[in-house]
């Protein structure tokens, strides 16, 4: 299991701590209750690289094995890996934040339970809502949170992985955690081909990069495979006619002699038309119901 340095463990308050007072700082100086900011020159703490916990997505087989054994919390893990609603999020949502009979069922996340504060509208796939449904018939009259005392505590969560044969922690000191489940979405997302931009407003990101990097588990994409399928440049390709008619067509026109323009200087000759050549001619008409009457009539 992978120890993290004590002193890292201080960087994300530190982080807060600085922002909370450069903002102070700044507003005094704004204000002329202060001359000058004296961490204008202060720069953020890095911590990129070096996160407090690192964490992994759950894999399919996984999802299956921990739905399996869930019980009456399935619709908590389906509900955190179909929308990436944090544990604090999902606490706080209600009965009438859910419209699970709109043509496309959706739920309306209150700004005032999201982490960034904004509003958002999420759509409900279609193996969440009728979980929901039954959820909703058998909570009481009174209450009305969705999930209310349904969310699993850190020790209940590790019961179920222990119980679906999930570690907690791999061999590369990731954790399996309930956050996990947003990792999770953020990987699915990628492997079902979503646009980053796309992806991004699915998991409400502020930084495509959040989702990208930190919330996209590289391990689970298919990278062996796409570098397997890249050209080979040691064997002989294929016979493609489409592509060898193509490159016939480009060598034809490279070959093909130049066309000479043709100026005043030069002179067409053309054969000389006499005007009493018509005079002369014969005019031929075929007429297929009598052709011997046909031809005396229109011979001169």
């Amino acid at each position: 299991m992978r120890q993290v340095k004590p002193h890292l463990r201080w960087l994300p308050p530190l982080r807060g701590y600085l922002a909370s007072l450069s903002g102070l700082l700044r507003w005094m100086e704004r204000n002329e209750r202060l001359e000058k900011n004296p961490l204008r020159l202060v720069q953020k703490v890095q911590t990129n690289g070096r996160q407090v916990r690192h964490r992994r997505a759950f894999t399919h087989e996984e999802m299956q094995r921990l739905l399996a054994i869930a019980g009456t919390r399935k619709a908590v893990y389906l509900a955190a890996v179909y929308t990436g609603l944090r544990r604090g999020e999902l606490s706080k949502l209600l009965k009438t934040d859910l419209h699970l009979d709109a043509n496309q069922p959706f739920m309306n996340v209150r700004a005032s339970t999201t982490k960034n504060h904004k509003q958002a509208t999420i759509a409900v796939h279609p193996d969440l809502v009728p979980e929901l449904r039954d959820l909703l018939s058998k909570l009481p009259a009174r209450e009305s949170r969705v999930f209310a005392d349904l969310l699993p505590t850190m020790d209940t969560f590790r019961a179920d992985l222990k119980a679906a044969g999930i570690e907690f922690v791999d061999a590369q000191g990731r954790r399996a955690d309930f956050h996990a489940l947003r990792h999770t979405l953020a990987t699915n997302l990628m492997l079902a081909g979503t646009s980053p931009r796309i992806a991004m407003e699915i998991m409400r990101d502020s930084d495509i990069k959040l989702t990208t990097k930190t919330y996209t588990d590289a391990g689970l994409l298919p990278v062996a495979d796409n570098v397997i399928n890249l050209p080979s440049f040691t064997k002989p390709s294929a016979p493609d006619s489409q592509i060898d008619s193509q490159r016939l067509f480009r060598a034809s026109t490279d070959l093909s002699g130049k066309v000479t323009r043709l100026t005043q200087e030069h002179h067409l000759e053309l054969p000389s038309i006499e005007e009493d050549s018509h005079e002369n001619s014969e005019l031929v008409t075929t007429c297929p119901e009598n052709e011997e009457s046909c031809r005396a009539r229109t011979r001169t």
